[in-house]
């Protein structure tokens, strides 16, 4: 393995790492209420044995291996042992209901399952008989199962095998790979639909591995906070780009414990989603809301001086000194604050999987936390484009990656400008196609080209925005049309707002379902002495509507008038992910909603028919 050459394959980029950046603190995981270190010569090691224990159990090149579980170090490490067999690694997300894991099982035919708990395994027997080929299941927990379940636990597979012969053993085996080679099926969550199976080739995501390290040469050091799903192909490829670099990777123990992790571990980087950045800007909102008159003042005037200093910092410049002065007494009475509870040494975040609100962004840059946008799809390794130090624009998901080119497909215009055009992608990164769906290769995959369905411009610069998703444009019944994303993205700073849809498919104007911040709201209900003994109370209450109408009609003001929300409807209940009502990656479907809440739909235009016609 030269040291000048590229790394074409992941089996490669392991072994090489291993090689290049021998560390005692390889990974960080959590163990017995504290995070311990595990190097990089015993996760080879650990890598190795399993490796030699999936062949044990009859794993071969070619064969898929599924893991379904959160984050963690096994998640990884038995990533890396099956590519090194030459197997295919089938993640899956462990939010999934049962029918969802038996279709994504049956239909990859995955010929074994490494699973974290319990529950999980529990899901698993359920469907067992239902799976022809699965011949074996791993439990990273201890689990209690019969022995004719055929599970066993993974920690008990490794335990004794004689390391320098696994790892000679699988070296052998791991270089063998081709960059052709299939790596990986991830399966899509499906906002409608069954999942499809994206396959991703070792060279798919090699070379997407290889323009993030050219990319951000600095940046990629020090700890990085593995808290997206590694089910999650965006997750994932910056943990590949991590360990080639180095970089010490700490796996979160949930969403809700990752204000703890990142006071304990301190990490330099991670990926976010923007409801991730979203909730911490509520929770900084929030307290300044309820401190003293004097504190608010403070805070606000910090912001400002932060908000002046963002078109400095997103180019690299230096800044004046007077206003250099300023941030650093805002740095020092507010800002250093926000950033401790980031863990002190965060850096930079990688925001992608859903639009960032400019002015989410915005306060990140502010404050002194770097947050780059990017876009990109599992179909694309995932990466398609994304901001870059000193070379970042607000509100855009920044330049393309090199060695990848886009092109702009079919227009979508109102007489007030383009709404976007098809995003087209060829490169090295994009997918070969889908998984025994012939129909959806054709459909999707033409000329070379794979066609995203997102819409998006490009500007004279170079840079990439992102305005809606095709199937999810709309017009009203003027001919108008609106995407609903660039609508919903505008509530991201809307402090009362939890979970909006907006509708108005065929409809003479445009409305929402709006799931409002409870919390929030009974705190406003209180200040102004309205009585909210519960939700259904709260939704019904005049003024808490009114009061909530008016926060919608403040967002909507600087839109062309056909793309205005002119009426709302309040929700009880959130969207989640048992109720089918969110993806896995926590994207509403929206059929399900609309279907859901057919009712209330149509009562929100028959009030507005009835209102015009008093």
């Amino acid at each position: 393995m030269s040291t000048a050459e590229p790394i074409s394959t992941l089996n490669e980029l392991f072994l090489t790492s291993v090689e290049r950046h021998p560390r005692p603190n390889a990974f960080l995981s959590k163990r017995d209420g504290a995070y311990k270190p595990i190097s990089s010569e015993e996760a080879l090691g650990t890598v190795a044995a399993l490796a030699l224990a999936l062949e044990k159990l009859g794993i071969a090149a070619g064969d898929r291996v599924a893991i379904l579980s959160d984050n963690r170090l096994e998640w990884s490490l038995t990533d890396y042992a099956t590519l090194g067999l030459g197997a295919i690694t089938v993640p899956i997300y462990p939010t999934l209901l049962e029918d969802d894991l038996e279709y994504i099982l049956r239909d990859c035919g995955a010929k074994g399952i490494v699973l974290s708990t319990a529950d999980q395994l529990r899901k698993i027997c359920n469907i067992n008989t239902q799976l022809p080929d699965l011949r074996f299941m791993l439990a990273m927990d201890t689990v209690n199962a019969p022995s004719s379940a055929g599970v066993s636990q993974w920690w008990d597979v490794i335990r004794g095998v004689p390391r320098n012969e696994a790892v000679a053993r699988f070296r052998d085996s791991a270089l063998r790979a081709k960059p052709g080679d299939v790596a990986t099926i991830l399966y899509t969550s499906g906002t409608t639909g069954n999942p499809k199976g994206v396959i991703l080739t070792h060279s798919n995501i090699a070379s997407n591995i290889e323009a993030a390290v050219q990319l951000f040469p600095q940046e990629l050091q020090g700890t990085e906070m593995s808290f997206l799903p590694l089910s999650h192909i965006f997750q994932r490829m910056l943990d590949f780009a991590c360990f080639s670099r180095g970089v010490c990777i700490a796996y979160a123990e949930s969403f809700d414990a990752l204000p703890q992790n990142l006071l304990e571990v301190r990490p330099n980087l991670m990926a976010v989603v923007p409801r991730v950045l979203e909730r911490v800007h509520e929770r900084v909102e929030s307290m300044i809301v309820h401190g003293p008159a004097s504190k608010q003042k403070i805070f606000r005037w910090a912001v400002g001086v932060g908000e002046k200093t963002v078109p400095y910092r997103l180019e690299g410049r230096k800044l004046p000194l007077g206003l250099d002065l300023k941030r650093r007494l805002a740095d020092r009475l507010v800002f250093s604050k926000i950033r401790e509870r980031m863990g002190g040494r965060m850096e930079i975040m990688m925001s992608g999987s859903a639009p960032l609100s400019p002015e989410i962004a915005r306060f990140f840059w502010a404050v002194g936390l770097r947050v780059y946008e990017g876009y990109g799809l599992t179909e694309t390794s995932p990466v398609i484009a994304v901001n870059l130090p000193n070379r970042t624009r607000l509100g855009t998901v920044g330049p393309v990656i090199p060695g990848v080119e886009v092109r702009l497909g079919e227009d979508y215009s109102n007489e007030e400008g383009t709404v976007g055009r098809e995003i087209l992608v060829r490169g090295p990164n994009v997918s070969p196609g889908y998984y025994k769906l012939d129909d959806e290769n054709r459909e999707s995959f033409v000329d070379g080209w794979f066609h995203t369905g997102d819409l998006g411009i490009l500007d004279g610069s170079g840079f990439l925005s992102i305005t809606g998703r095709k199937k999810y444009l709309f017009k009203t019944s003027g001919g108008k049309y609106v995407p609903p994303e660039k609508l919903e993205n505008l509530f991201q700073t809307q402090p009362y707002v939890a979970q909006v849809l907006v509708i108005g498919d065929k409809r003479k104007f445009v409305s929402a379902l709006i799931v409002p911040n409870f919390q929030l709201l009974e705190t406003y209900a209180r200040e102004h002495e309205i009585p909210c003994g519960s939700r259904e109370q709260m939704v019904q209450d005049p003024r808490l509507r009114a009061f909530m109408e008016h926060q919608v009609e403040r967002l909507m003001a600087s839109l062309p008038p056909h793309e205005r929300v002119r009426q709302i409807a309040l929700l009880l209940n959130e969207f989640t992910i048992a109720s089918g009502e969110l993806s896995p990656t926590q994207k509403v479907r929206r059929k399900v909603v609309e279907e859901r809440y057919r009712e209330v739909i149509e009562e929100i235009y028959q009030r507005r028919e009835e209102h015009a016609t008093a």
